[in-house]
């Protein structure tokens, strides 16, 4: 199996540019700093605030204004109303919880020149410097040799032991004598809340509470935290220990920071926890518990890893706790391995990598390693009983993140999620599955108090509350009440790719109840036709009459930007988007088929929701053959907009594919390209979301510039060094997968948009709709080997350029026109043929 790693000559200076390790529920982040290095510490439940339902006593009977003026077309108007009367409130931040701050050389608090110049190295004092992480191992190592002795520490976070670990060494490059100890080094703890601190024992610790709201970094709107007295604040309460459980030197302590003396190794095991209790569950608000149980938790690991204490040291079997977490995480690492052949920048640091690459040079393998990538922060993220993943992952320095660090519904924390099927990960879907069960029960009350409807609901934004109302400002994003039935494709997906009935029957009743909520939110136009009014288009906004708009606009208007003027002239109201109703035909198709599997006889809602689909608008095709993205042909006052939500039937969904909509998929490929023609860059999600496209489309070309200029805005851990948000390596991950493998129009493809470049290579472990896995190699882009195991058993249909056939276990049939169908039996694998001659995607080349 083939490794990958990331790695770096200097430390992070950004938070982009540190790497971030974690277990699904604890993250650590590592800025790489030498001697001063500084480690975030989350906790996936350390959010602001508590739990809180706000109603806008007025949001109904202007939601009933607002729909009537978007029915009659008055659609300004009915802007205006959301933006001014039918606000909701801004949600809670996602929140660090402590920082390890840790100096090499320091031996004492004796603040004297030796550590001046210990603690500010001059230019040349440190030398061979380098981070890396590994992703085969989900281990980072950082080392550096300075007065010739080399500083190794090593990092992880362990699933199994539930802690995160920190393994540090010196030892002399050469000339030494045997058994010297050169290891010096002072740690403590801080953090960017309020909190008590302090040390004993060996372990550095601290104890506080976080704000009881957080005002998001976008507004200016102060003070920022609001703190009611601790007696009086239900916020979350946290502690947080670091411990020296392994050591052959000398280890005290003074108050303020934990000190290693003359020693050749030190083992800190990292403990964190709040006292949230679950969903709607009383907490304990006193953070001194949580601190009591994270020392007996350090207690029980000292005495599970065979730790003595002597006189001096402890000793601990570190080997044992590392291949613990190894074991753990190979086992869902190791299930995909991907070559894309050639390596042409692997010698050089990744952020340099994705620098040349976006100068032009070609290197599948940095596409192999963004892959594999996406797959190790899916499993570092999001394991089942965690939360899941924000708009940073689990990770975040900064008590102000951007964007809150919330669940954002509109788009990124689906695409969080996109990778986790196809690349073999399905059980760290689950966290997303429990966050929508939340939702669904909060969603209720926002249902009946915002619409006087059944059901459940949820808008733009999320948090750990699972706060469901409206969010605040600008109508084009605030107010958006699809974020949940979105959110329910993922249930779907999960179920196409695993067959799973007891999960499909468990996840029944929140699919059910968004699709009720829906039936209650259509409305008839005056066309007839049942549709979402008021509609958007998450979240961009059209000219209300005409081009002449537009040259009125030229200078106050961006070609790309999402945040358009408020304009008189400028709306994002409509009703019937193309994305409401997509999703909604989704959703209702999905509640339909679901009952059909569950044999859920009685339900009425499947029937209803199919009565309901045959009164929808059609998709249509606009002045330039493009599909709609409103319900009219509106002047985009964006046309370079960095959202596709229009083109969600391609992908995510699967509403518009090229063998069951022909037409409407050119049209959606005509949309796809005026959005590329007046943009001028792709980063970020946007980018991401684009290569799904366009591998949708099988255009391998744009797939590969797309790759470009996307990996461009990343920084060395992969977060986008704007906003620092983790969505846009998932999404290349996904795309990278749907240009290797699709499945979603009823049969297996391979390699249906590999670029030209791509020309020699293999996968194995793939997952395609049906329950199956792939593998496949190949050549000089032909073709050579597959193969297809049936994980559940069924219908297997398979797609390839020169396929010839299919063997297996009394299966012995021959491709025609490239494609072959049999009958898999669970357990079993089957060998695919291949005329040598033919050239993989061929025809998409020329």
């Amino acid at each position: 199996m083939k490794d990958y790693l990331l790695w770096e000559d200097k430390p992070a200076e950004k938070f982009c540019d540190a790497h971030y390790l974690g277990n699904g529920r604890l993250g650590m982040s590592v800025m790489g700093g030498a001697p001063l290095e500084e480690v975030y510490i989350n906790d996936d439940t350390l959010w602001s605030g508590s739990e809180e339902f706000y109603l806008n006593p007025q949001h109904y009977d202007k939601f009933e204004e607002a729909r009537r003026l978007s029915l009659e077309g008055k659609v300004k108007e009915a802007n205006n109303i959301i933006n001014n009367d039918m606000e909701g409130r801004w949600f809670e931040a996602y929140l660090p919880l402590a920082s390890l701050h840790l100096t090499v050389g320091q031996a004492n608090n004796r603040r004297n020149m030796p550590l001046k110049m210990v603690i500010e190295p001059q230019k040349d004092d440190i030398s061979d410097y380098r981070r890396q992480l590994q992703l085969g191992t989900a281990l980072e190592t950082v080392s550096w040799v300075r007065d010739n002795i080399r500083y190794t520490r090593e990092y992880f976070v362990s699933f199994p032991d539930n802690k995160a670990f920190i393994y540090c060494t010196a030892e002399r490059e050469e000339g030494g004598a045997e058994g010297e100890k050169l290891l010096d080094f002072a740690f403590g703890l801080d953090s960017s809340l309020h909190y008590v601190n302090g040390t004993q024992d060996g372990e550095a610790y601290l104890t506080g509470i976080a704000p009881d709201h957080a005002e998001p970094n976008y507004t200016a709107v102060t003070p920022r935290f609001i703190y009611k007295a601790p007696e009086e604040s239900d916020a979350i309460r946290f502690a947080c220990c670091a411990r020296v459980v392994s050591c052959d030197g000398r280890v005290f302590s003074d108050g303020a920071r934990v000190y290693v003396n003359h020693a050749g190794y030190a083992l800190i095991a990292v403990q964190a926890k709040t006292n949230y209790a679950g969903f709607r569950k009383e907490r304990d608000r006193d953070a001194g518990k949580l601190l009591k149980q994270i020392r007996q938790d350090l207690d029980s690991l000292e005495a599970a890893y065979g730790s003595t204490v002597g006189a001096a040291a402890k000793s601990i079997s570190y080997a044992s706790i590392k291949n613990r977490h190894i074991s753990d995480y190979q086992s869902l690492y190791n299930r995909l391995d991907l070559d894309l052949g050639r390596e042409l920048s692997g010698n050089l640091p990744t952020t340099q990598r994705l620098a040349y690459c976006a100068e032009g040079v070609d290197d599948p393998s940095l596409a192999a390693l963004l892959l594999q990538y996406s797959r190790y922060l899916t499993i570092a993220g999001s394991r089942p009983g965690t939360q899941a993943l924000n708009l940073q992952g689990i990770w975040n320095d900064t008590p102000a993140p951007p964007w809150s660090s919330n669940y954002t519904n509109n788009i990124n924390v689906e695409m969080n999620y996109w990778p986790c099927e196809a690349l073999g990960l399905p059980e760290c879907h689950l966290p997303m599955m429990d966050l929508l069960t939340e939702l669904s029960e909060s969603g209720k009350q926002t249902a009946e108090g915002y619409y006087h409807s059944r059901g459940w609901v949820t808008h733009h934004n999320a948090d750990l509350w699972r706060s469901t109302e409206p969010s605040c400002e600008d109508a084009s994003w605030s107010w958006w009440p699809f974020g949940g039935a979105w959110m329910c494709q993922h249930i779907w997906t999960h179920y196409e790719f695993t067959r799973d009935e007891a999960f499909l029957r468990k996840m029944y009743p929140v699919l059910r109840e968004a699709a009720v909520f829906m039936l209650d939110f259509l409305v008839e136009n005056k066309e007839g036709y049942l549709v979402t009014a008021p509609s958007l288009s998450p979240e961009n906004k059209f000219i209300t009459d005409g081009e002449d708009t537009v040259i009125e606009l030229i200078d106050e208007v961006s070609r790309e930007s999402r945040c358009s003027p408020n304009h008189p002239r400028i709306s994002a109201v409509t009703i019937g988007s193309t994305m409401d109703m997509s999703i909604l035909r989704e959703l209702f198709s999905n509640v339909a088929q679901a009952a059909d599997i569950l044999k859920l006889e009685d339900d009425p809602v499947p029937a209803q929701a199919q009565e309901a689909m045959k009164k929808f608008p059609p998709l249509r095709t606009g002045r330039f053959g493009q599909l709609l993205e409103w319900y009219e042909d509106y002047e985009e006052c964006t046309p370079g907009m960095s959202h596709t939500s229009h083109m969600y039937p391609v992908y995510p969904g699967e509403l518009i594919t090229e063998t069951r909509t022909p037409e409407l998929f050119e049209a959606a490929r005509r949309s796809l390209e005026r959005r590329l023609l007046h943009a001028r860059k792709q980063g970020g999600w946007p980018g991401s979301w684009k290569i799904c496209l366009m591998a949708r489309f099988k255009n391998p070309l744009e797939c590969g510039h797309l790759l470009k200029s996307t990996g461009e805005g990343l920084g060395a851990g992969m977060m986008t060094n704007v906003n620092q948000q983790i969505d846009a390596i998932f999404g290349l991950g996904a795309g990278i997968a749907e240009m290797l493998l699709q499945s979603h129009q009823g049969f297996i493809e391979l390699l249906p948009a590999v670029p030209v470049d791509w020309a020699d290579g293999h996968f194995r472990g793939m997952r395609a709709r049906g329950g199956f896995e792939v593998s496949a190699s190949w050549d000089r882009g032909k073709l050579r080997t597959g193969e297809i195991k049936a994980l559940i058993g069924g219908p297997c249909c398979v797609k390839a350029k020169g396929l010839a056939g299919v063997s297996g276990p009394g299966v012995n049939v021959r491709a025609q026109d490239g494609m072959v169908s049999f009958t898999a039996e669970k357990g079993v694998s089957y060998v695919l043929g291949f005329d040598a001659e033919e050239i993989a995607g061929r025809e998409y080349y020329i």
